[in-house]
């Protein structure tokens, strides 16, 4: 491997493992597809017969009885979606993004890539991963609670002007892009967790340990490495946040598009950023 310089120098030498002969490192990313998008079709005829008997009782009750009827349908889905996402996330794209760990140590290596070899080795761990992801997803949430008690105490400044009134607006329109923000560095914290899980079979106190000696001196070049692919991401939130605006000028069903789009936006993102992470460690770990 190169000397690394910086993140895009990390990143080119990354995208450079995804390439014909080494097919099987896109596994993962087709699998979390596919399984996303099996959920997304089963949400999206939720309203409708055989479906209706499981998730009509749990909508009305949870939400109204009119979610159960186009466009107001359309309209919950993707909070529908999000939920299922997280459980999907914990237990199964979880497990299967890190796979891409072993598979570029077995580039690294000269050794042949494996899907089923990699999956193998990768799940002992698979507990330890587990909780990897519930430690971010925590981490999301109790960002989610505490900036929306702060909106919370926003809303209660009644001026209409000054100050105070543009810190109110502020707080508001840059919700989703604080999020972002948050996102990137909380992934940069502990992106070398399932790395050390994995190639170093380390249990999950030793890895989270074993992280923050990785990011000793090279934090913002790992900042960098989650960055710039989560840049991608963009567009994709700019439309969700101008969603409603979008539903009326086109059709509420362009929640659809949207989910489906960011499927694969988000897969490709987060296999790509373990992948950047892996090597760079491999790196490290060779030059120390």
């Amino acid at each position: 491997m190169s000397k690394v310089k910086s993140p895009l120098t990390v990143l080119r030498l990354s995208f450079i493992l995804f390439k014909f002969e080494n097919q099987q490192i896109f596994y993962p990313f087709i699998i979390i597809v596919f399984i996303n998008l099996v959920i997304l079709e089963i949400l999206y005829f939720s309203p409708r017969y055989p479906l209706l008997v499981f998730f009509a009782p749990i909508i009305s009750r949870i939400w109204g009885q009119e979610y159960l009827h186009y466009p107001m349908d359309m309209m919950l889905l993707p909070k529908l979606f999000y939920y299922a996402q997280m459980v999907i996330y914990l237990f199964l794209s979880s497990i299967l993004s890190v796979l891409v760990v072993d598979m570029v140590a077995a580039i690294n290596n000269e050794n042949p890539v494996s899907f089923k070899a990699s999956l193998q080795k990768s799940l002992p761990g698979y507990i330890y991963i587990v909780l990897y992801s519930f430690l971010s997803l925590l981490l999301f949430q109790v960002f989610d609670k505490a900036y929306g008690l702060l909106l919370h105490r926003a809303f209660k400044i009644h001026s209409t002007a000054g100050t105070y009134f543009w810190i109110k607006k502020f707080l508001f329109y840059a919700a989703p892009y604080a999020q972002f923000i948050f996102g990137i560095f909380v992934t940069a914290l502990f992106i070398y967790v399932p790395v050390l899980i994995i190639l170093e079979k380390n249990k999950f106190l030793g890895a989270l340990i074993g992280n923050f000696k990785v990011l000793f001196g090279s934090f913002w070049l790992t900042v960098g490495l989650v960055l710039v692919p989560t840049l991608f991401y963009l567009p994709l939130l700019l439309m969700r946040e101008n969603i409603g605006s979008l539903a009326e000028m086109i059709s509420p069903q362009i929640q659809v598009l949207v989910i489906v789009l960011g499927i694969f936006v988000t897969t490709a993102i987060n296999i790509f950023i373990v992948t950047a992470a892996t090597s760079h460690y491999l790196y490290k770990k060779e030059n120390i």
